[in-house]
């Protein structure tokens, strides 16, 4: 993952059940993830309270923007139905560089 590369946090945890939504989150989760236009890499982890953690990569920041349309993105996203009232926590961050707004300096 480069420095300037955009990417998704997504934090999720569960009430109940932690052993089937850790392998749904890894085993289908990911893999519909993964299949969305502009996607460079897929990462997973887990905290010992059970957050499950996915870091979605894009190739560049127009790639990032043009996969929330997608349809593979919103099959992506319409996953998460079944889990919604099964959500202890559940959080999704973008991160991206920002280019700082060019300033002029005057000297009279």
């Amino acid at each position: 993952m480069r420095g300037e590369q955009p990417f998704i946090l997504l934090r999720a945890r569960v009430k109940d059940d932690r052993a089937t939504f850790s392998a749904w989150f890894r085993s289908q989760h990911l893999r519909e993830v993964a299949k969305i236009p502009g996607i460079a890499s897929v990462h997973w982890g887990e905290t010992r309270e059970g957050t499950m953690l996915g870091v979605y990569c894009f190739e560049d920041a127009r790639a990032m923007q043009g996969s929330f349309g997608s349809a593979e993105a919103a099959y992506a996203r319409g996953m998460w139905a079944s889990w919604s009232d099964k959500l202890d926590e559940f959080s999704v961050e973008m991160h991206f560089a920002l280019t700082p707004p060019t300033m002029t300096l005057s000297v009279n």
